[in-house]
């Protein structure tokens, strides 16, 4: 049986159940982009933040942009999807 297709209402409730997650989303949709980035704006550890950037991402709230070079790792860029660009406006 397969599970029933959870809608773009459901799935932004989910992701704004969490403050972070809020917090987050609002962050990247003013062009803060990176966990990194996020980590430092609101001063909590990146491990934190990259957690709950993969729940936005796999709640397709966002997507991977790119991706750069930084310092001997990958900084992982990301953007709102259109279809939470779509709820936003």
């Amino acid at each position: 049986m397969r599970p029933h297709p959870v809608s773009i209402d459901q799935r932004l409730a989910k992701a704004l159940s969490s403050s972070l997650r809020a917090e987050a989303l609002s962050l990247i949709a003013e062009g803060v982009d990176s966990p990194k980035l996020i980590a430092e704006r609101l001063d909590l550890d990146v491990r934190t933040v990259a957690y709950h950037v993969r729940v936005l991402r796999n709640l397709d709230c966002i997507e991977l942009a790119e991706t750069r070079p930084r310092r001997g790792t990958v900084e992982h860029v990301y953007r709102l999807t259109d279809q939470a660009q779509e709820k936003d406006e």
